[in-house]
């Protein structure tokens, strides 16, 4: 009985420490199943490591065993996250590190407590497990919500192969000082001048780990800021071209409905009376102005109607201008033509024709703005078109929270929907 005890507290131990990283993460369909197929797996690999930390086995065996160790957390975190290889590998090592430093920290308790004179049962007692799994427990629950929340981006890990070449190196110092410390512990009769300094080499091990994930992540969150700061400035700068562009058509629209009048004049046969019908329509189509009220809004509108007509997308607009007149130009240059190249993009994914539809309506409500865009759900897009999509949306929630308002996205069945709420502004 007390060797499955014993087995089944340490894969136990294991197992909470993944939850503590896999828990802020973002999960694969079916996790609770994942997570509990993950359990039962790790009380072989638990019965391994016990058995290695037992100090009955060879340095080398050690290694080989915390490499196998290493690589099935891995591959459970690859399984249970939707993290890739890098960033498995990557959180792996902090759950080996965290699940060997509970461990570690609580037979240093131990090991204090004999050094204090105070009685204890022996280790494999149901009353030490019972402590083990609390204390396990608790540091797990603080890691959590500390590091483990702290250390992901939108619920991933992002990692470049420097970050995890170096988070290696530490965690295979940790590794050794692990060893060293634990075959001190075997002995009783050791004093403190021998457990510190493997204990603070391990400590700055962690915590220079720390640091690292949060210098990649603070420089690859700079990285992402100057991209959507220069997305942003592009697009601004844009509705100046699309102006004059939508201008110069408008220009060309009218001169071909006058030179179109003329030729009527002529008296054509039957045949240039249908080619004339059908270059008018073409003339009108592109001459289907939008009129909001607002210049911006009917520019951006115009140009987008078009894209949607080149790729047979139907644009049904509801939109009163003067309910964003308070936003600058190039503020709502910019959203709209995200929010809209986004639908455009996701309605031309779409096999059937029909379902290649977007809703848009801008309107007051309680002196609020109120903006709501509707459009397929997008489907499976490449990885370039996923981060520009990404991209996106984080200028228009940027231009959103530049006016104190809310920004919500919705999927429901096949459709997506985009809702904007902008207070009325300050007077």
């Amino acid at each position: 009985m007390a060797p499955l005890v014993t087995l089944l507290t340490s894969a136990l131990c294991i197992w909470l420490a993944q939850m503590a990283y896999w828990l802020p993460l973002k999960r694969r369909e079916n996790y609770r199943l994942r997570f509990l197929l993950d359990f039962v797996a790790t009380v072989p690999f638990a019965q391994v490591i016990t058995w290695a930390n037992s100090g009955r086995t060879s340095a080398p065996m050690l290694l080989v065993i915390y490499g196998g160790f290493f690589l099935w957390v891995s591959i459970s975190t690859k399984l249970c996250t939707p993290l890739d290889a890098a960033a498995s590998a990557y959180c792996s090592v902090w759950i080996v590190l965290t699940s060997e430093s509970i461990y570690e920290l609580w037979r240093l308790l131990i090991w204090g407590a004999a050094k204090a004179g105070l009685q204890q049962p022996a280790l494999a007692t149901i009353p030490m497990m019972l402590g083990q799994i609390g204390f396990t427990l608790a540091v797990c629950i603080l890691v959590r919500y500390t590091a483990a929340r702290l250390m992901p981006d939108e619920g991933l890990y992002r990692i470049g192969p420097r970050q995890l070449l170096s988070a290696g190196l530490l965690g295979g110092m940790f590794v050794f000082q692990f060893f060293a410390l634990m075959s001190t512990l075997q002995n009783t009769g050791v004093g403190l001048v021998l457990v510190a300094p493997a204990f603070l080499t391990q400590l700055y091990c962690l915590t220079l780990l720390y640091l690292q994930t949060e210098l990649f992540k603070k420089s690859a969150m700079q990285k992402e800021m100057d991209t959507l700061n220069l997305l942003y400035e592009r697009q601004r700068q844009q509705y100046q071209i699309a102006r004059q562009n939508v201008q110069i058509i408008n220009r060309k629209c009218h001169e071909l409905k006058v030179q179109i009048a003329d030729l009527r004049r002529l008296n054509p046969d039957a045949a240039q009376e249908k080619d004339l019908n059908e270059a008018e329509r073409a003339v009108r189509l592109y001459d289907a102005n939008a009129d909001t009220g607002n210049e911006v809004l009917d520019v951006v509108l115009t140009e987008k109607s078009m894209h949607c007509e080149a790729r047979h997308i139907t644009l049904n607009c509801v939109a009163d201008g003067s309910a964003v007149a308070f936003v600058e130009p190039g503020d709502l240059y910019a959203l709209f033509s995200n929010a809209l190249d986004q639908a455009i993009d996701a309605a031309a994914r779409q096999m059937d024709e029909p379902r290649r539809m977007i809703d848009l309506l801008v309107c007051k409500r309680q002196g609020f703005t109120v903006i709501n865009i509707i459009s397929p759900v997008v489907t499976e897009a490449p990885a370039r078109a996923a981060r520009q999509h990404n991209y996106e949306l984080k200028v228009m929630r940027r231009i959103v929270q530049k006016y104190n308002g809310t920004m919500t996205t919705e999927n429901q069945n096949v459709l997506s929907a985009v809702k904007i709420v902008l207070p009325p502004p300050k007077s």
